[in-house]
């Protein structure tokens, strides 16, 4: 970190691609300070299989961004090639348009009515790039040594623990390792920083508000199952709507190849996938999540996504995730270790990448989440089974809990500058992206802004 007593132009909390990109756009305009309390940057997306979706659709919510699709589409396009400058995989998915409407045909056929009168799954056909875990590392690596070189610095395993603001001066960032002075704060803390973002920011008057929040499973196949979509539609989007409440779930971060794998945040045991690029499994990998949104009485959607996870560790034993087989959920019957890869169940059929002891325990996912969810989850599997058949084997492993916590929104202009003059916020942690794309896209913008109110945009 710079000596004390040095006032920063700008700031950056968070090296995933939200604040990479807005350090890149910074870079020879302004001094730039970027912080992580990780030791490397990437964040959790770019680091966690590296899947970049090219589509204006996936990822970004074009009416609050103020931004057109024609704009959109000229943004990505430039993410995307800085990304392949610095060595993404040339291979783009979702463009062979005669097999990808093949499949619009098979999921037309198996759709129908549910009785409030709406189709019950769709597909929503994207072009997509895929770096995987290990490849993502290098590429993120290499960026950050071009962001380097043309003057940011970096502060890594810095744990911002405070923002403060007196009227008049800077904002001052308190560390562990000293305070860090800046005239603009460009926070793109991620999903693993959101909710101390998110606390920090109301401390400063910043506007916020309860937004949708996604608690699902995480589902395991047999390569074999997912084989014949996913050499298309590298990570296929397929949307439903749930025949017994009409409500809207998704599939998300497909893994080819794949591992489950777990992760810790905020003392919670959570369950993600990823897919490396050199070294493939036997097994393919996908979410399903179900958008829950509060009305009345409105409640805070984090917070009751904590309490879920919670929850669902205690199934767990208090230090695990639950998981369970496809064949025991539909038979109403938890699953148990000693018939887990029972040949005669046909669970020998798949044997999960994660395996149970290691953080997993078999269960009944029915008592660790809410009956409504579990019913949005199982008919949802059931929807896809009608399209891709052997998504419903009974060996197929369901995996909970799987939460994205970006539920909390903040109000900003088209430049992401929130009501706290020079604060401006970026990326999924702060509810205006999902994923990597649309996380470095915000990055731009935010810079722009800054850049903007400098008069050097």
């Amino acid at each position: 970190m710079a000596p004390e007593g040095r006032i920063w132009d700008v700031a950056v909390i968070g090296a995933g691609p939200g604040g990479l990109f807005a350090a890149r756009a910074l870079a020879g305009k302004a001094s730039v300070l970027v912080l992580d309390e990780k030791g490397r940057t990437g964040g959790a997306g770019a680091m966690t299989d590296g899947k970049l979706n090219l589509s204006p659709h996936i990822g970004l919510d074009l009416a609050e961004l103020r931004m057109g699709e024609e704009e959109a589409r000229e943004r990505i396009a430039a993410i995307d090639e800085a990304f392949l400058r610095h060595g993404a995989d040339p291979v783009v998915y979702g463009e062979d348009r005669e097999r990808i409407d093949m499949w619009l045909d098979r999921v037309s056929w198996a759709r129908r009515k549910t009785p409030k009168g709406e189709w019950d799954i769709t597909l929503l056909p994207a072009r997509q790039r895929h770096m995987g875990t290990d490849l993502a590392h290098r590429v993120v690596g290499r960026m950050t040594e071009s962001i380097a070189s043309m003057g940011v610095e970096f502060s890594l395993g810095t744990h911002v623990q405070d923002i403060r603001l007196r009227s008049g001066g800077p904002f001052v960032l308190v560390t562990a390792k000293g305070e860090v002075r800046a005239r603009y704060v460009l926070a793109a803390p991620g999903r693993d920083g959101a909710y101390w973002f998110r606390n920090t920011a109301r401390r400063l008057g910043v506007e916020t508000r309860y937004g949708s929040i996604d608690i699902g499973c995480r589902v395991e196949v047999a390569l074999p199952v997912y084989d014949e979509i996913t050499r298309v539609l590298y990570d296929p989007k397929f949307l439903f709507i749930t025949p017994t409440h009409g409500d809207r779930t998704r599939t998300f971060c497909t893994n080819p190849g794949g591992r489950v794998r777990l992760e810790v945040r905020d003392g919670f045991r959570l369950v993600n996938g990823d897919a490396l690029k050199a070294r493939k499994t036997s097994n393919t990998n996908f979410a399903i999540l179900n958008t829950v949104s509060m009305t009345e009485p409105i409640q805070d959607t984090t917070e009751m996504g904590r309490k879920v996870a919670e929850f669902a560790n205690f199934w767990g034993g208090g230090e695990s995730v639950v998981v369970q087989r496809w064949g025991d959920l539909m038979q109403g019957r938890r699953s148990r270790a000693d018939t887990f890869h029972s040949a005669v169940m046909e669970y020998d059929k798949m044997t999960p990448t994660l395996p149970l002891g290691a953080g997993v325990t078999p269960g009944d996912i029915s008592f660790a989440y809410p009956g409504r969810i579990v019913d949005n989850l199982r008919e949802s599997l059931m929807l896809l089974s009608r399209v891709i058949p052997g998504v419903a084997h009974p060996s197929t492993a369901i995996y909970i809990p799987e939460i994205k916590f970006y539920d909390t929104k903040y109000a900003t202009d088209k430049n992401l500058e929130t009501n706290v003059p020079n604060l401006f916020v970026a990326g999924d942690g702060v509810g205006k992206s999902r994923g990597i794309v649309g996380a470095a896209l915000n990055g731009c913008l935010a810079a722009e802004g800054i850049l903007r109110k400098e008069g050097k945009a």
